[in-house]
Order: C-alpha cells, then structure tokens, then sequence
C-alpha cells in the first residue's frame, strides 16, 4: 500500500495495576477514546512528521520494527492524532505505537499482522517506559476486555460495565518512578508485600466473582480494597486522595487510581443513572471523561 491509517482505544485498569509487574493479574478494559495512525510512502528512508524526522519515539520505533522484520527500507510521512490524554495512565504511548505498527504492516504486507503489530508495539513502549508489562499494548491491540498476566499473557473476558467515570487529577507523574517505588517497598517489606500479592490475587477471583451478577457495591469494595493496596505500596497521592473522597460523597460506590498512579487517572464506579449527576460534582474540581468500556481494538480506518 502507498498510503494506510488505523486507530487503536486507550485503555484503564479496573484492578490489579503495579502487581502485574509481579506476574499477578490484572483486569483490563479497553476505552472509546482512541489514537489514530496516518502515513504514506515517502522519498527519503525513516519515519517522518512533516520535514522532521522522527526518531527515539514509540511511533517511529513501532513503524522501524516492522519495517525491519518485513525486509523494507521504506520512507513514511506520517500523522499522529489522540483523543486520549498522555502520561495520565490511559494507554497513550502503547495505542500510538500499536496504530503505528498496524499502519506500518498494511503498507509493507497489505494486511495487519497481529503478532508482528503486538511485539513492535512493545519495542516502542521501551522508549517510554524501558522494561513495558505488555498490558497497555495487548489491550490496544486486540480491545474488549480482558484478565492480564505478564507471564500467561491477555485472555478475554466479559466485563458487565458498560462505562465508567474517569477523573484526571491533572498531576502527570513517570511510570518509571512509581514501578521503582513499588519494588522499593517490596524489598524492604518482603513478607507484607508477598500477603499483598497474595491478597491482590484473591481480589481479582472476588471481582470476576461479582462481574457474574453485576454485584455493584461489591465491586466498589473490592474497587476501595485495591485502592488501599495501592496506597500502602506508596503509588497514591493527595490528588488520587482527594478524587476518591471526592467520587464517593458524590455517591459513587467505589473509585482508586488507574495506571501507575502518582497522579493521572482515578476511576469511579457507580450506577448509570447516577454518573452524570456525580459527573457534574467532580467536574466543578478536576477534569473528567465518561469512558465507554470494552472498545474495540486495532482497526483499519479510512484515509
């Protein structure tokens, strides 16, 4: 192809965040917001944004990677456009580079290559994130919703919510940092760290447990339990605090940080009927988006 385009959904952990890294599960949904890929064959080798090249970013790796792997020496102009906020635990960097693999395979073998978009992808997270789990790009690459392990990979599950509220804090923070804080904790509280990974574990089988009959209150505990775990790993912060407090006087049942945490994105969990209304309430302090869940995933868009 000459000229291709794809979009890929950002995405929120609803549980399990940071543990993951410690081959515990996580579950994860994919989100409306999206990013969207474009590019087109250009004269001069390397991936360009106008008249700059574009080099040591996740889009140009992703694209690089493909490029290598298919025995192309392709040039490609290209344009990067997101409705999904960056460095606030929503998937950004992993849908831009998952959207750019995809583009980079239907131009170099007319078709997307799953496998192949999914491993360069996680060489473009590595500029932003040095040692990626693997979820943000799984989700990105193939949607819906899903239970995620470092070591077993991403299975699909049915995940009953249809949206959720999502409260930026307005802090960003670096992954890195928080994912250091966290292995700090662990080796000097070795023992309290492995009852947290056992009890994150036990959490998880809870929650699908009341995705069955859509158990809300349950939920939002066992959404509020996670939110402890995170905050005695030291991932929390007067933002992430003051959100949660915030989502449950205005009726939610539950809410805690999404993503590495240190600022970025609380989720909140409440009824349908009630989400506008605390939608407003939140709005009057931070800013907030109503996310719907189980978006699809990697997909060719017109261009």
């Amino acid at each position: 192809m000459k000229k291709a385009a794809t979009s890929a959904p950002g995405k929120v952990i609803l549980f399990g965040e940071h543990f993951v890294v410690y081959d515990k599960p996580a579950i994860v949904s994919a989100i409306h917001l999206r990013a969207r890929v474009e590019a087109w064959i250009h004269d001069h080798p390397g991936v360009w944004v106008g008249n700059r090249r574009l080099l040591n970013h996740p889009a140009s790796r992703a694209m690089e990677y493909v490029f290598e792997k298919t025995g192309n020496t392709l040039g490609v102009r290209l344009k990067i456009s997101s409705g999904i906020p960056s460095s606030v635990g929503l998937g950004s960097s992993a849908s831009i580079s998952i959207a750019s693999a995809g583009t980079a395979s239907l131009i170099t073998l007319g078709r997307i290559d799953k496998e192949l978009v999914r491993i360069a992808a996680i060489e473009g997270e590595k500029i932003v994130h040095f040692n990626p789990s693997g979820i943000d790009t799984s989700i990105a690459l193939y949607g819906g919703g899903g239970l995620y392990t470092r070591s077993r990979g991403f299975t699909p599950i049915v995940i009953p919510l249809k949206k959720i509220l999502i409260i930026d804090t307005g802090k960003t923070r670096r992954t890195g940092e928080m994912v250091k804080r966290v292995r700090e904790f662990m080796e000097k509280n070795k023992e309290r760290f492995n009852d947290i990974l056992s009890r994150e574990e036990e959490l998880i089988g809870e929650v699908i447990d009341a995705f069955r009959g859509l158990d809300l209150e349950r939920l939002g505990r066992l959404m509020l339990e996670n939110q402890n775990l995170l905050r005695e790993v030291g991932v929390s912060s007067l933002e992430i605090e003051e959100a949660v407090k915030l989502a449950l006087n205005a009726g939610a049942y539950g809410a805690k940080l999404t993503g590495a945490g240190g600022g970025g994105c609380v989720i909140c969990l409440a009824e349908e009927d009630k989400i506008q209304e605390i939608s407003k309430i939140i709005s009057r302090r931070f800013k907030v988006y109503l996310a719907g869940l189980s978006a699809e995933g990697l997909r060719e868009e017109e261009i």
